[in-house]
C-alpha cells in the first residue's frame, strides 16, 4: 500500500506543479484560510504563482492586506485544494512566512503583466470602504506586492470514487512526507 500512496503523492505534486503554468488548471485558484490573533477566521481565494523543490508554494498579495496582519499574528494556515471534474481535495496546512527580500520582490514585480500590476498599487489598503467602484486612484511610482511562502507540514488527499473513496494522509517528518491511508 505503500506504493500507492507514493504514487498519489506523485500525482498530487505534478498538479500542483501544472497549476502554476496552466490558467484553466482547478488548483489555480484555491482558497487560502487565516486567523486572527483572536481566532476569528477569514476565508478567501487565491492565485497560486510557483512551487519549488520543497513543495513550497507561493502566493502575491498586497501587503497592506488583512492577511498579513493575520499572518503576522498567527502564521499557521490552511488552503483548500478542489478539482470538480476528478473529485479531488487537497487540504494544507502550512507555515506562511512573508517574503521580505527586496531582490525577490523585484523579480516577482518584473514578471507581472504590466495590466496586473495595478492590482497593488491602489492609494488605499484593499478592504477600504469607497463610494464608487469605478473611481480607485492608483500610485504611479509606487507599488505594495509582496509574497507569502506557503511551507506544508501536512497534506490531506481526498478523491470521491465510487465504490470507495479513498483519503491519504501525509505529514512531513524530516524533510520527508510519509502517507497513510485514512477513512474517508
Amino acid at each position: 500500500m505503500r506504493i500507492m500512496t507514493e504514487i498519489i503523492f506523485s500525482t498530487v505534486l505534478k498538479d500542483l506543479k501544472n497549476a502554476t503554468i496552466t490558467n484553466s488548471h482547478p488548483f489555480r485558484y484555491f482558497t487560502l484560510g487565516t486567523s486572527s490573533i483572536n481566532g476569528t477566521p477569514r476565508l478567501r481565494t487565491v492565485v497560486l504563482r510557483e512551487i519549488d523543490e520543497h513543495l513550497n508554494l507561493m502566493v502575491y498579495t498586497d501587503k497592506r492586506s488583512k492577511k498579513i496582519t493575520h499572518i503576522n499574528e498567527h502564521n499557521t494556515v490552511s488552503l483548500l485544494f478542489f478539482d470538480s471534474e476528478k473529485l479531488i481535495q487537497l487540504s494544507i496546512r502550512a507555515k506562511a512566512k512573508l517574503i521580505t527580500d527586496d531582490i525577490t520582490l523585484k523579480r516577482i514585480w518584473e514578471h507581472i503583466p504590466i495590466k496586473s500590476r495595478k492590482d497593488y498599487t491602489t492609494k488605499l489598503a484593499p478592504g477600504k470602504e469607497i463610494n464608487n467602484p469605478e473611481q480607485i486612484d492608483y500610485l504611479e511610482e509606487k507599488h505594495f506586492l509582496t509574497a507569502i511562502k506557503l511551507i506544508p507540514d501536512k497534506i490531506e488527499y481526498l478523491r470521491l470514487k465510487r465504490p470507495t473513496h479513498i483519503r491519504v494522509l501525509y505529514e512531513k517528518e524530516n524533510d520527508e512526507w510519509k502517507g497513510s491511508f485514512l477513512v474517508p
